[in-house]
């Protein structure tokens, strides 16, 4: 059971630093402001704690 929370663990931090450029991307085709940016960053933080969801997202707005 540990091997499989640290696995999950490795996996959200992960896409949690894969939604800082998300977040920057989604922003600058949006509003161009840090309210965006906060607005934008937290929804995807969110998203990471699922497994696969934050590398979908960081695929789907790469450019």
């Amino acid at each position: 059971m540990e091997i499989l929370l640290v696995l999950w663990y490795i996996c959200s931090m992960v896409q949690v630093c894969l939604s800082y450029g998300t977040a920057y991307r989604l922003t600058k085709h949006g509003g161009d402001n840090g309210v965006s940016l906060f607005g934008w960053f937290f929804a995807l933080n969110f998203a990471a704690m699922i497994p696969g969801l934050g590398f979908y997202l960081w695929r789907k707005y790469r450019e």
